[in-house]
């Protein structure tokens, strides 16, 4: 399943012995008991085989496991000690083990390609390679086209690997590594159905990630059986990598499970199900070893005993073989589906999900809507602040109370509109959709700013060793960067907060996005980025490259006021229906949708409203830290004089015993 190691000692080779075998059995008896590799026919299609039924399982296992190796070895090249941005002996050693992993990853890939073919159309391999059907599948249909991008870019991670000595070019190598494993989770039964985006992204996050962390144990397993020098460093940082993969993982597999199983029971009633709690039992054990890794071996590899931490990783990695068996299995299990399959309708098919009941206020609040992206970026935000927080509370150190509760309030509201009845019914309606889209531009920003957020990391990350880049360095460069300093400029910040509304709303940008999840989920993306880095450069405590002055943000901020007023009175005026083709066609199934027009006039005055209440008092906080900045400005001019008076009058003195003593000399001169 996974590629030879460079110059692995034998123990390290028995481990990835191990742990290929824990996979290929664990593949082999899931795909017997979940029915992946019986001959499931489908009507009008032929049998494959038994080859293309067992060895595209077995080859997807061997494509993944080479991913994750060759991920994990970039990745060790990126985390090992850099001189002067050039890459050390030991990370060019593991480029060229990523280099090899790479070329099986490719390999396996173009056997993936090859069997998915013979599967889909029902023939054996060597009939499905005739005639024009090997053609038009890789250049027309959305397997054969994912696939073969997979080959493509394994390929050329071969020659990058070999070639690549510096350090920004390493973490460009890992960037591409990990956009490589994309396109194959972007087809298959995770992008059909309702709320098939949310199901897509899931999965996207949680094959990236896992193979970050299977990839990450493999690489500092071989490092470790390099005799490494830097193995407590690595090991250590490798720990916090696979806790948020842990975090990853389990959140977008509970995710992902929501979306495709109908109910709980069928955990327990059905072979997906019972797969899936397999493969939730191996996630458990998992993270029971690394909280073993934390408590103990990582102290041990400190103190200079490295044979605990090999042990126990050996053990976690035949577990993490055991858990890409049982994915691989999944992968071609048939999830639940319902006795009755609903009608796909076009509205259906252009939200991407059932058409939701007639809208009243409180299904805003009971509502759901599972957005994989959001459900997890919130989660993670709160959880990564509040472990900021405790680390300091651990270390003696305080922070403010309503910083946290600004920014959990913050975090929660975008949770609100994008994960709650608020997106579901903005897909339908306008007016909701600018409440959404005002909430996101102009409440959460003021909440999430006024949490310190990197200020509270700068405080709680451990500044790296002399000579090396760390966490906390790189956030410093990025705050002092050229790219900060021109995105918190006054001017274009206010024009970025400003502009996007119109030209989103006043051209075809709305209507394509509102047709298109991505497009949908990157227009949020954009309100809240905007938003943040409107209100970090007026009222925002944490570092900046420069902010204006007070009566300069006070400027800043009425002008914003008054061209979103302009907006909202264009929008509440416009004769033309904003999205016109889209809002008509959701009428042809939906009756209990508002007239259009009436519609968008309501969404001006949300405009209007939103853009009057929140300036007062984004306008009141400015006033308020203007009057605290003068209040730390006087203290500071006091001290200064308290200490200009102090060395005053020590002076004096000085001079005092000066007089005192010359008058002593002149006095006994006389005598």
């Amino acid at each position: 399943m996974t590629a030879t190691l460079p110059t692995t000692p034998p123990s390290t080779r028995r481990w990835g012995a191990a742990a290929v075998a824990a996979a290929l059995l664990t593949l082999v008896l899931a795909l017997t008991f979940g029915g992946g590799g019986a001959n499931l026919a489908v009507p009008g299609l032929g049998d494959p085989g038994e080859g293309t039924r067992w060895g595209l399982p077995v080859a997807k296992a061997m494509m993944n496991g080479a991913a994750a190796v060759t991920i994990g070895l970039i990745g060790l090249a990126v985390i090992l000690p850099v001189r002067r941005g050039e890459l050390g002996g030991d990370a060019l050693r593991a480029l060229r083990g990523a280099s090899w992993s790479a070329l099986v990853w490719a390999v396996a890939a173009a056997a993936v390609h090859l069997l998915t073919l013979s599967d889909l159309i029902g023939q054996p391999l060597p009939e499905a390679l005739g005639g024009e059907g090997f053609r038009s599948y890789t250049a027309s249909v959305a397997q054969g086209q994912a696939y073969a991008a997979v080959v493509v870019l394994a390929l050329a991670l071969i020659p990058a690997a070999r070639l690549t000595l510096g350090h920004g070019g390493a973490i460009a190598l890992l960037c591409l590594a990990a956009a490589t494993i994309a396109p194959p989770t972007l087809v298959g039964h995770s992008s059909s159905g309702d709320y098939h985006h949310s199901a897509t992204t899931s999965i996207l996050i949680h094959v990236v990630a896992m193979a970050f962390w299977v990839g990450g144990l493999a690489a500092v397993s071989w490092y470790a059986g390099q005799r490494g020098r830097e193995l407590p460093r690595v090991a250590r940082t490798f720990s916090a990598v696979a806790l948020g993969c842990f975090f990853l993982v389990a959140a977008s597999g509970v995710l992902n499970a929501w979306v495709r199983m109908s109910s709980l029971a069928e955990l327990f009633t059905t072979e997906y199900g019972l797969l899936l709690l397999g493969k939730v039992a191996a996630l458990v054990a998992l993270g029971c070893l690394g909280q073993a890794h934390r408590r103990r071996t990582l102290r041990a590899l400190e103190a200079g005993r490295p044979g605990r931490f090999r042990r126990l990783a050996a053990g976690e990695i035949v577990v993490m073989g055991t858990a890409l068996g049982l994915g691989v299995a999944l992968s071609r299990t048939e999830p639940p589906v319902p006795d009755v399959v609903p009608d796909l309708t076009p509205v259906r098919d252009l939200i991407g999900f059932p058409v939701p009941p007639e809208f009243t206020f409180s299904r805003l609040f009971t509502e759901f809507y599972p957005d994989a992206l959001f459900a997890i970026g919130c989660l993670a935000a709160v959880l990564l602040y509040l472990g900021g927080v405790l680390r300091l509370r651990r270390r003696g150190d305080t922070w403010p109370i309503g910083r946290v509760v600004a920014w959990l309030l913050g975090v929660g509201s975008v949770a609100f509109v994008e994960l709650s009845g608020v997106m579901t019914y903005s897909m339908t309606m306008l007016s909701v959709h600018m409440a959404q889209h005002m909430t996101l531009m102009m409440v959460s920003p003021v909440l999430l700013v006024l949490g310190g957020p990197v200020t509270l990391a700068l405080r709680a990350i451990a500044p790296a060793r002399r000579g090396e880049t760390g966490l906390r360095e790189l956030i410093v460069a990025a705050v002092q960067s050229r790219v900060a300093r021109v995105l918190t400029h006054p001017l274009v910040a206010l024009a970025l907060f400003v502009s996007g509304s119109f030209m989103m709303y006043f051209t075809g940008l709305f209507e394509s996005a509102m047709r298109n999840h991505t497009g949908h989920m990157l227009m949020s993306l954009h309100f809240l980025a905007v938003g943040y880095i409107f209100y970090e450069m007026l009222i925002g405590i944490d570092p900046l490259p420069k902010r204006p002055p007070f009566p300069a943000r006070i400027v800043l901020q009425l002008l914003a006021m008054v061209f979103h007023a302009l907006f909202g009175l264009a929008m509440m005026e416009s004769a033309r229906l904003i999205a016109g083709s889209y809002y008509r066609q959701l009428a042809t199934e939906i009756a209990w949708l508002p007239d259009p027009l009436d519609d968008q006039i309501l969404a001006g005055q949300i405009t209007w409203g939103f853009g009057e209440i929140p300036a007062v008092v984004i306008i009141a906080v400015i006033f308020v830290q203007w009057f605290r900045s003068d209040e730390r400005e006087a203290r500071r001019f006091d001290r200064k004089e308290s200490k200009a008076e102090a060395e005053r009058q020590a002076y004096n003195a000085y001079l005092e015993r000066l007089n005192a003593r010359a008058e002593r000399h002149s006095g006994s001169g006389r005598s």
